[in-house]
């Protein structure tokens, strides 16, 4: 079992995923054993078996919401937990003066999709883990080991994990090729890994 979250729970005779299917049960089964760990979930398998989709429909099942992250070569880590971007100036009554606007331009740190998910304690699935950056992975690290907590320098500021966060991985598996390279051990060593099989010619039929 997973602590369930704030969200409304979406029974699974209504959320349109079947559960029962028998690879897909196995499947589900790897996936709760590992979150029993509180470590980030690594999802491997070819693509279409339901990597994605899987965590998705456990999120509502559970109640949590999810932020679904794709990740490829230029994706910057600033992206993922935020930056500075401009933002047009107001009065003294907070509304926008877009008189003086262009003049009195300044910069406000806007959060990125991660750190917004950090912030709430959801949950967060990034895709195609083995086509990020090495810089990407490297800001990562924090966050994925037992420190459990990100910096942002331009905050001065460390946000640490709630309970509630959890982060999944997905990745397609080498030969598959499209640019994916070989993770380094240490990085892996951060996930708990599971294996998502394929769904069968039965399993088609039950789901259909």
């Amino acid at each position: 079992s997973v602590p369930c979250g704030t969200c409304p729970i979406q029974h699974h005779s209504s959320g349109g995923y079947a559960f029962g299917a028998s690879t897909t049960a196995a499947n589900v089964l790897r996936i709760l054993r590992a979150m029993q760990l509180r470590r980030p979930l690594l999802l491997e398998g070819s693509p279409g078996v339901g990597k994605t989709s899987v965590i998705q429909a456990l999120a509502r099942a559970s109640g949590h919401k999810v932020t679904r992250i794709n990740l490829s070569e230029q994706t910057d880590i600033a992206d993922l937990l935020g930056s500075d971007l401009p933002a047009p100036a107001t009065d003294s009554t907070g509304s926008q003066n877009s008189k003086n606007a262009k003049s009195n331009d300044r910069f406000r740190w806007c959060n990125g999709p991660l750190l917004k998910a950090l912030i709430n304690g959801d949950w967060v699935i990034l895709d195609e883990l083995n086509l990020a950056s090495q810089t990407v992975l490297e800001g990562l690290n924090s966050l994925l080991d037992h420190r459990a907590e990100v910096y942002i320098p331009e905050l001065d500021q460390t946000f640490q994990c709630p309970s509630t966060f959890r982060v999944f991985a997905c990745q397609n598996p080498l030969r598959e090729g499209g640019g994916r390279k070989g993770l380094p051990k240490s990085f892996l060593n951060r996930f708990t890994r599971v294996h998502v099989a394929s769904l069968t010619h039965q399993d088609l039929i039950f789901i259909a």
